[in-house]
């Protein structure tokens, strides 16, 4: 019997079972596409013919698909579900909070423990200490599999037994990092119309980023005590540094869909009253 069984062998699926096999676990693996699961084999992973005997392999079963409905799809084959009694589920796939719900009662029906594991990596990052990891489920399954975990990540975060929490957390830090990713291409476009290069950008960015991460925690804070007193930064300024930004975008001819979403945005603060509160006041309108 094998330590571990990884279903689902993309990308990211073959990274982690590469680091598994690096770290010295004997894995099972499986595919759909069972050629993929070439290279591992040949390092030493065992390829099981269908879902149901990669389940029987192992105690632990890590699934890393498109989706948790894949997930699902798999695992609900005919012979495949009774295979899950008694052993640990990893579902390494994307999803929402509400899917780790019904994907954790899913999995007690059929005897198994849940965990909900979201992967902050590439590939390549895998078993590296680059890695990060966010774990949320049953306290007991996540300490049987925490020594695996680590394995994987150098950073493991457990957020306990609300199994939402991790998906939770992955899709807020999901939402930051799409605003700064568009952020910063906006403002490659500022540099470029002013001529200047945008690796400039980059490297002050990076200098800047302890100032960053203080205003992520001071909105956090604010947000968390529901206190905005107006003692930092107002919504009204915030309102006048993105009416300055509209209109550097269209004095320059760039783009201007970034800058008038953020003018927007901060709108509907003033239209609500908050102008003269802390910006993270305008948590008030996005609660409705």
């Amino acid at each position: 019997m094998s330590e571990i069984t990884v279903i689902g062998l993309g990308a990211m699926g073959s990274g982690i079972a590469r680091a598994l096999l690096e770290a010295g676990y004997d894995i099972t693996v499986w595919n759909r596409t069972a050629a993929k699961a070439e290279p591992l084999v040949q390092a030493g992973a065992t390829l099981a013919p269908d879902p149901a005997a990669a389940i029987g392999a192992s105690p632990i079963l890590l699934v890393c698909v498109d989706s948790f409905a894949v997930t699902r799809e798999i695992l609900s084959a005919a012979g495949v579900a009774q295979q899950l009694v008694g052993r640990t589920l990893l579902q390494a796939s994307h999803g929402t909070p509400q899917e780790a719900r019904e994907a954790e009662r899913w999995a007690q029906e059929q005897g198994a423990a849940f965990l909900d594991v979201n992967l902050w990596a590439y590939p390549e990052q895998m078993g590296t200490p680059d890695a990060r990891m966010i774990v949320a489920g049953a306290e007991d399954a996540y300490r049987r599999c925490e020594a695996l975990l680590d394995a994987l990540a150098g950073t493991v975060v457990y957020y306990g037994e609300q199994v939402e929490a991790a998906s939770a957390l992955d899709q807020a830090m999901t939402a930051f990092y799409y605003g700064a990713f568009v952020s910063s291409l906006h403002g490659a476009r500022i540099c470029e119309a002013a001529g200047i290069r945008t690796d400039r950008l980059a490297d002050m960015m990076v200098q800047f980023m302890p100032l960053i991460s203080e205003t992520v925690k001071w909105v956090g804070d604010r947000v968390q005590a529901d206190e905005y007193v107006g003692s930092l930064a107002t919504l009204r300024t915030g309102a006048i540094g993105a009416e300055t930004l509209l209109q550097q975008a269209r004095d320059s001819g760039i783009d201007t869909s970034f800058p008038e979403f953020v003018t927007a945005f901060f709108q509907r603060g003033l239209d609500a009253g908050l102008g003269d509160q802390d910006a993270p006041a305008m948590i008030k309108v996005l609660r409705g």
